[in-house]
């Protein structure tokens, strides 16, 4: 029958945890899914933001394009304190045409300047005088006459005039003379390059000239000199329009930065490869202005908002945020796309900063963290052909769900907790009541054979007077005695059951001299000591000792510690047992000590359970039911106390009972 139940009650535990393993499923799914949801809006908040910032920022820019502003120095301002920003475009195509194939472009912004025209420059008579002569001359000479040249005339010719003096002293290995040249052109030398076309002078050559200045230079011994002037001259070049970049920058840039590090100095590196880097998409995307046709039909109007144009080739790619106003003029803007993203990525929520990533078509990562992504979308109008993600832990799920998510599961837990609690409870308790069943039973032999031994005993004597069957009187006297102490010894065995089977007498707790209370139990016990040939001994505080305690129950429980001092003494020594009493703050401890034969280490927790014994060599002889030790037990523990057992004195016990000195 209990198989039945515990088999029932298994079945009942084993549905509970199906039932309770399948909410968890579903909760943490629905956890899932919210945390996916909440992490999508909060993403495609701050990206519609972020590009809803930048949108209307461009089209405000690009709106004042319109208004007569000075275009070249809003574009400048920007450039210095918007790091995304890049430049600006204006052009127009002709509106009269009606096939692409037809359409002709015309760049209003950046102004494209004409190139310098060496062929013309060269008729100057100083010019064409020195040109002549230098094939008949030394290189000397030759070099002279160009820099005849430098005074008096246009600054577009003195340049042209030092820069092939200056050629001819280097290639003779003059750097003295060439750097003397240069330097006689004053100020002009230093025009910014942006501001050539104002001096009327060619942008190329303004970079050749100071080229070969840092040459001169260098090969004077002055390369540190010369590498500020060179990495200068490259980050002015990477700061100019494309129209100038055109005449430079396929030149002379890049030689540029292979010059400079062919001196061996600190030289161009990381944002400064950039710029000039950025200075190559700008140059690109002037071109694609230039060339491409581009027909009103194509171009929104910028009220409706810019629209993009992405390079499909370069990497990163060129950006055009490009409209058209009113009056038909097209402007476009030039943003850059690492800064771009940068700026994303500063500007995202703090929580966030450490979980977005930003990736192309392919999965490459371009900016932020590498991680694998929770969600992914796609910026939906600055930059269509990117994608921005989340990784996983971005959006945690939020208390509410945290509750809901213990609402569900804690009625299931406590019930599958409970039901294995009162399981294993019931299983322990079975396995309990069997084991005390066995104990008693085994109780029940061992007190019957005590009981009748003595009975049979008393019987025999007392049918032996009876019937007259003695030798002599001091015979009869010897069967009376016998019979009592049979008696006595059967009296002892019914007392023992009869205190086991009762409940602890309901004493109230006395304040009680514990001193006093030891001291007469040991002038009970040391006659019984002195007839068995044993010593007891009381070591006792000199004054009193009060505690609240049940009296009757105490000297009760220390008598049955006595008793098995005398039960179990050693057969080979004289029999030794001492009380002692220690106080320590709150408790009160009494210490039975004896030399017996001890209770091994393994059995001294169990021994103070009810019917339980130790068997072995010597045990038998000393009767007993595995009762006085719980009674012990019992008594400690009515005053909110324990009992220990350790080792005695030579392998004997020791038995500690400590009690609180108010119950």
């Amino acid at each position: 029958m209990r198989r039945a139940i515990y088999l029932a009650l298994g079945l009942l535990l084993s549905v509970l945890a199906l039932v309770g393993v399948r909410e968890v499923a579903t909760a943490r799914t629905l956890a899932a899914e919210r945390e996916d949801r909440l992490a999508r809006e909060r993403l495609g908040a701050f990206v519609d933001q972020w590009e809803s910032a930048i949108t209307d920022r461009s089209a405000l820019w690009l709106a004042e394009l319109g208004a007569g502003e000075d275009v070249e120095l809003r574009e400048r301002f920007l450039r210095a304190n918007v790091p995304w920003f890049d430049s600006f475009y204006a052009w127009e195509t002709n509106a009269g045409s009606d096939t692409r194939s037809d359409a002709r472009t015309v760049v209003s912004w950046p102004v494209d300047r004409p190139d310098e025209d060496v062929g013309a420059l060269r008729q100057d008579p100083c010019l064409a005088r020195a040109s002549a002569r230098a094939g008949r001359v030394s290189a000397s000479d030759a070099a002279r006459g160009y820099a005849a040249c430098l005074v008096g005339r246009p600054d577009a010719v003195r340049l042209l005039a030092a820069s092939e003096a200056a050629e001819i002293y280097l290639n003779a290995n003059e750097p003295a003379a060439a750097d003397r040249v240069i330097r006689s052109l004053g100020t002009v030398l230093q025009t910014p390059l942006h501001r050539a076309g104002d001096r009327a002078v060619s942008v190329r050559r303004l970079v050749v000239l100071r080229t070969q200045h840092a040459h001169a230079v260098d090969l004077l011994g002055r390369t540190d000199l010369a590498e500020r002037w060179m990495l200068g001259l490259a980050l002015e070049i990477a700061g100019l329009d494309g129209p100038d970049l055109h005449e430079v920058l396929p030149l002379y840039a890049w030689p540029v930065a292979r010059d400079l590090r062919a001196y061996g100095g600190p030289t161009l590196g990381g944002d400064d490869d950039e710029l000039l880097a950025r200075a190559q998409r700008r140059l690109g995307l002037w071109q694609e202005v230039r060339d491409r046709a581009w027909v009103h039909g194509d171009v929104p109007l910028l009220r409706d908002g810019p629209r993009l144009l992405v390079d499909p080739y370069s990497d990163p790619p060129w950006l055009l945020s490009y409209a058209r106003l009113p009056d038909g003029t097209l402007v476009g803007m030039q943003l850059d796309q690492p800064t771009l993203l940068a700026s994303f990525l500063e500007r995202a929520p703090a929580d966030l900063t450490s979980h977005l990533s930003v990736r192309d078509p392919d999965g490459r990562v371009l900016a932020g963290v590498p991680e694998p992504l929770q969600i992914e979308l796609p910026f939906t109008r600055l930059l269509p052909h990117l994608r921005v993600g989340l990784t996983h832990g971005a959006v945690a799920p939020g208390p509410s769900a945290g509750r809901a998510l213990v609402a569900q599961l804690l009625p299931i837990a406590v019930g599958i907790v409970t039901g294995v609690l009162a399981l294993l409870a019931l299983i322990a308790t079975d396995h309990r009541q069997d084991r005390l069943l066995a104990q008693q039973r085994e109780f029940m032999t061992r007190v019957t054979h005590e009981l009748k031994t003595p009975l049979a005993g008393i019987r025999l004597m007392a049918e032996t007077l009876e019937l007259g069957a003695f030798r002599d009187g001091g015979q009869r006297e010897k069967f009376a005695r016998q019979i009592v102490k049979e008696a006595e010894r059967l009296g002892l065995r019914l007392d023992e059951v009869i205190r086991a089977a009762a409940r602890p007498l309901e004493e109230r707790p006395t304040p009680t001299d514990l001193v006093a209370l030891l001291t007469a139990l040991g002038d009970r016990w040391k006659p019984l000591f002195e007839q068995q040939r044993a010593t007891l001994v009381l070591e006792l505080p000199a004054g009193p000792e009060v505690a609240a305690v049940r009296p009757v129950q105490l000297r009760d429980a220390l008598s049955n510690l006595l008793d098995n001092a005398l039960k179990y003494r050693h057969p080979e020594r004289a029999g030794v047992c001492t009380v002692r009493l220690r106080a320590e703050r709150r408790w009160l401890t009494v210490e039975v000590v004896d030399n017996g034969i001890g209770v091994p280490s393994d059995k001294r927790k169990a021994i103070f359970e009810r019917f339980a014994r130790v068997e072995g060599p010597g045990r038998g002889r000393a009767g007993g039911h595995g009762l006085g030790l719980a009674f012990v037990a019992e008594a400690a523990r009515a005053h909110h106390g324990k009992v220990e057992c350790r080792e005695g004195i030579d392998g004997g016990a020791r038995f500690l009972v400590r009690i609180r000195r108010r119950a």
